[in-house]
């Protein structure tokens, strides 16, 4: 009942904040944005918590990256609001995230251990990486200046962690923890897909966007704690 509780009232606080969450981002809109993260925080440890036969080692560090995605959404958007810091701020986020995919892959290879299949798929998605960055500016005209290096190696670790989830997905035949695990990495990609757009393609901050990128990263999120209560 307790996860139960936690994600019913997580997905509550996220569609309020979607419905606060315009591209002017305020500090009040960035205090129901930190309730909504601290629900899919609460989500993850509630579901470690009922779940006896969850894997520890898992579950912790699926914990740590759930708490590094909470950071990283406060840089993200704290960005908007002090001005003057933003560079630091979007690297604050960025790394934040990066570092929240390295803890998933550890849980993952402690869990699982590590088989050729998911070193394959893992390594092909990472190589993607600087494709899709590439194609993003040809086909998207984005621009990402600066910050080409950071995004690439962003999207680098986050397809590894998609690929690696993915062949645990299948080397347990899609069972439903490693299923619901693949989808919230795919909801990830979908997520920063859009954020490339708000943030690097000229006139693409706009409340659909937003909201949208939100919405599939908020999915995201709670699917990885849903992943472990179903362990």
């Amino acid at each position: 009942m307790l996860f139960y509780i936690c994600l019913a009232l997580g997905l509550i606080s996220t569609v309020v904040f979607l419905c606060q969450r315009k591209p002017e981002v305020t500090i009040k809109v960035l205090l129901f944005k930190t309730v909504a993260s601290l629900f899919f925080i609460l989500t993850s440890f509630s579901a470690f918590y009922v779940n006896e036969t969850c894997n520890k080692a898992l579950a912790l560090l699926f914990f740590a990256g759930a708490v590094c995605g909470l950071l990283g959404d406060i840089w993200l958007d704290a960005k908007y609001i002090f001005k003057g810091e933003e560079r630091s701020l979007l690297y604050s986020g960025f790394i934040s995230f990066l570092i929240g995919h390295l803890f998933f892959i550890a849980g993952m290879f402690i869990t699982y251990g590590v088989s050729k299949l998911s070193l394959i798929c893992g390594v092909v998605g990472a190589l993607i990486a600087p494709v899709s960055c590439v194609l993003t500016e040809k086909v998207l005209k984005a621009d990402f200046g600066k910050d080409k290096l950071i995004s690439m190696v962003y999207t680098g670790v986050l397809m590894l962690t998609t690929g690696i989830s993915l062949a645990i997905a299948i080397e347990n035949n899609f069972d439903a923890s490693s299923l619901v695990r693949f989808i919230g990495m795919v909801l990830f990609l979908g997520s920063d897909a859009v954020l490339a757009k708000v943030y690097f393609c000229e006139g693409q901050n706009t409340r659909v966007n937003v909201v949208i990128n939100h919405a599939l990263y908020y999915s995201a999120q709670f699917a990885l704690a849903t992943s472990l209560f179903l362990f």
